[in-house]
């Protein structure tokens, strides 16, 4: 099976790079039980604290899609554009290989 991996950076707002990680850790309670999602990891830079990034991994990106509908999920997005310096940016890749990935074939 195919999994993909999403990096998503946020850039909040001077000053409110906390605010953003417990918003994000709402979203983190909605899809950690969602199907099809492996990983699902919120980090701070270490250089700059409202640089925030999400390092995911998801069996397809359907299961991903599905769970930005889930209960909860429009609400922590919305709650998140409001300090948001900027809009996210996402990476998505293919997983190929390594701990915790199924192999690649």
């Amino acid at each position: 099976m195919l999994q993909h991996s999403i990096y998503t950076r946020y850039l909040a707002k001077p000053g409110r790079g906390k605010a953003l990680i417990e918003i994000l850790m709402k979203a983190n309670n909605i899809v950690a039980d969602a199907e099809g999602c492996q990983l699902h990891i919120i980090n701070q830079d270490t250089e700059n604290d409202d640089h925030i990034w999400v390092t995911e991994l998801w069996d397809t990106l359907e299961d991903h899609a599905i769970s930005l509908t889930l209960d909860g999920a429009k609400e922590w997005v919305v709650e998140a554009s409001h300090i948001l310096a900027a809009p996210p940016e996402q990476i998505i890749l293919k997983a190929v290989a390594g701990k915790g990935v199924e192999a690649y074939v």
